[in-house]
């Protein structure tokens, strides 16, 4: 795993419970990572004693399994990142960053979540019933399920996730964003590019590392009907966990990072074809994840 690489330094300033069906339900509950897990998972370091809020400064984080992009965290953060290659080509990029004395973390993508498509009578008639694995052709998996909105997506993930780390997870709040579906919406072109994206947040309570904690979720979902089956999609999720009076500089740093990342032109350049969309679109999808964190609640 890659190390968190200090360059020239930037100061940092101050710092529902849904049902949504078994079959998401169950799939989510597995992304999130123990944290038995975590400790063996082998983060990637970088020395120095942690700063407080006011005199953090910024360092870049280079993807390290292909150099396919690079963002800014705090530095002394030990951070893990990759690629998801799925069977189609298409690639798409994850992020986890912690806080040296453990008071915070956040995440950027989910290497483990699926593409989906609703259930229909004709998948149905073919006993291919919510959570079952539809293959398509042209090297598609599409695990059956439902369409659900950002929002409702990210209480059922933010569960699943929260669940892996945090104690007595509990809901606090959330609500859908129309701002930044309209914004993600325009990133994919023309209007009849994708027929819907929906974004929402969920706030979340609980323990982490033995004290009183927040987390917050934010997910935007595309639904395409253009062809002969809908598929949907996660196209963006996020979020953080962090001890109370450490929230502020958590969200900081997802801002920060949301924000910073860039992917490599010269790793763009060896792409075939459309496996790159993603990580190209990248650069425009992030921001609207960090102004929904700055703007949320706390």
């Amino acid at each position: 795993m890659g190390a968190v690489r200090t360059g020239g330094r930037i100061p940092i300033g101050r710092a529902a419970g849904l049902c949504l069906g078994l079959g998401l339900a169950m799939l989510l509950a597995g992304t999130g990572c123990s944290r038995q897990e975590e400790a063996a998972q082998g983060a990637s370091q970088s020395s120095g004693a942690h700063p407080s809020a006011d005199q953090a400064h910024w360092a870049p984080y280079a993807e390290p399994t292909e150099h396919a992009f690079t963002v800014e965290l705090p530095e002394g953060w030990p951070a893990q990142g990759g690629l998801r290659r799925l069977t189609t080509g298409e690639v798409r990029p994850w992020l986890r960053a912690s806080a040296p004395d453990g008071s915070a973390e956040i995440f950027i993508g989910d290497p483990d979540i699926p593409d989906f498509t609703p259930p229909t009578t004709a998948l149905a008639d073919a006993g291919l019933t919510e959570g079952r694995i539809y293959m398509p052709g042209e090297g598609r998996a599409l695990t059956v399920s439902p369409y659900h909105e950002g929002q409702a997506f990210a209480a059922e993930w933010g569960r699943g996730k929260l669940g892996g780390h945090c104690d007595q997870v509990n809901p606090t709040g959330g609500q859908s964003l129309p701002d930044a579906s309209a914004a993600l919406a325009g990133v994919d072109g023309p209007p009849a590019a994708r027929t819907l994206v929906k974004a929402g947040e969920t706030r979340f309570s609980c323990q982490y590392r033995g004290q009183p904690a927040q987390a917050y979720v934010f997910a935007a979902t595309g639904l395409d009907s253009r062809g002969p089956f809908e598929v949907w999609d996660v196209r963006v999720v996020g979020g953080l966990i962090a001890q109370t009076d450490r929230h502020g500089i958590a969200v900081e740093a997802l801002s920060h990072a949301a924000k910073s990342f860039a992917p490599d032109t010269e790793w763009l350049k060896r792409q075939p074809g459309w496996s790159g969309d993603r990580i190209r679109d990248t650069p425009k999808v992030l921001p609207v994840l960090a102004a929904a964190a700055e703007a949320a609640p706390r």
